[in-house]
């Protein structure tokens, strides 16, 4: 029935490794570590016509996870990146659409043995899909958003892991409740992150990010908090609670997919149907 099954999927190609394949045919060890202990990272970036936004700060993102944890992913420049993943978007016809193109970093294949080995040669695959994103009105409107009740307090929360069970657990809770995304609290009961996005809230003018140790910096925070400082607007971080993003102005998410996208309702609380902010930003990622 698998093979079956695989016959009937539709033509996807991959990059593992550097080749261009069929990504039905694409094989990886059995005893891959990223395969038996989640052992690597990834990246999920957008591209519009072809190009893929913001490539450089992915790349530094993911060289970073890999040194800090031993992986030994050789530095290539970005044009080779480039060159390499806008002829993935060609192969899977996506030069005239918007596109999730995904970067995955494992440590590769190896004796199954504990601790961070850098000997293992790291298994690369990119893959280039099409992507939707939500309809317009969320965009004016806003996106419904619940609190996951399970906080989180982990060092793994700085990086793209691929340990990423406990996101996946917090976003299909905020859909199984009604909602498209989840709040992550820390273990005192602040506000660390979406589950998939970073948050920002206005207050009394103010544009604040909730402070929180462990939470992934994301390219799409970076590139608001740059344009941003660039108008002469000061960024606040500092610890908030749920209450208070109840009781904002403006509350919005980001990420590298959705770009900047407002919130309507927290829980059962609507928020302000007024969203200034989120639609001014909501030019960053062109």
């Amino acid at each position: 029935m698998q093979l079956k099954r695989a016959k009937n999927m539709t033509k996807e190609y991959v990059l593992l490794n550097g080749d261009i394949i069929d990504g039905r045919k694409a094989c990886l060890s059995a005893f891959d570590r990223g395969f038996l202990y989640g052992d690597g990272f990834f990246e999920t970036m957008r591209a519009e016509n072809g190009r893929v936004l913001f490539l450089e700060a992915h790349l530094e993102r993911l060289y970073q996870s890999c040194k800090f944890f031993n992986i030994g992913l050789q530095a290539t420049g970005q044009s080779e990146w480039t060159d390499k993943i806008n002829l993935l978007i060609k192969k899977n016809n996506l030069k005239e659409t918007v596109a999730a193109v995904k970067i995955v970093v494992t440590r590769g294949p190896g004796k199954p043995r504990l601790g961070l080995p850098k000997e293992h040669a790291p298994t690369v695959v990119v893959y280039a899909r099409k992507y939707t994103p939500p309809a317009k009105e969320k965009y004016t409107d806003g996106l419904a958003v619940e609190v996951f009740p399970y906080p989180h307090h982990s060092f793994l929360a700085d990086h793209k892991s691929l340990n990423y069970l406990f996101y996946l657990s917090a976003r299909e809770w905020a859909q199984k409740n009604g909602a498209d995304e989840a709040i992550v609290l820390n273990v005192d009961g602040t506000v660390s992150e979406g589950a998939t996005t970073n948050i920002f809230y206005v207050k009394e003018g103010s544009i604040i990010r909730p402070e929180s140790a462990y939470y992934l910096r994301g390219v799409m925070e970076g590139q608001v908090i740059n344009f941003l400082n660039k108008q002469g607007r000061e960024i606040v971080t500092m610890p908030t609670t749920v209450s208070m993003l109840l009781e904002a102005e403006e509350v919005f998410l980001t990420n590298s997919l959705l770009g900047v996208i407002p919130v309507a309702r927290i829980g059962e609380t609507a928020l302000p149907p007024k969203k200034p902010l989120a639609a001014l930003l909501q030019g960053v990622n062109r």
